[in-house]
């Protein structure tokens, strides 16, 4: 698997897991391969529908919304998914 096989399949992934929700906005974040682990390392950012102020006064606030970030870990060999949690990647 090589790292577009790895973004492609993480993005995939989040989407279907999420798809009741009604995500938008899904993007790679950042990507890292685990040599020890042989695993791809694949934060996807997303946001939702209840992420953005609704109203007026949103326009007079920070209305930035809010992502939400799923960091998703692959297998190498097989590209089975084998995790999804929050976050971003840890720092090394």
């Amino acid at each position: 698997m090589d790292i577009k096989e790895a973004v492609k399949s993480a993005k995939q992934h989040v989407v279907e897991l999420f798809e009741g929700e009604g995500i938008y906005y899904v993007g790679l974040e950042e990507v890292k391969f685990e040599t020890n682990s042989h695993e791809w390392l694949v934060t996807v950012g997303f946001e939702r529908r209840w992420d953005r102020t609704p109203g007026p006064i949103s326009a007079m606030l920070d209305s930035t919304p809010k992502r939400t970030y799923k960091l998703v870990r692959i297998d190498d060999e097989n590209g089975e998914i084998l995790a999804l949690k929050d976050g971003f990647l840890p720092e090394s």
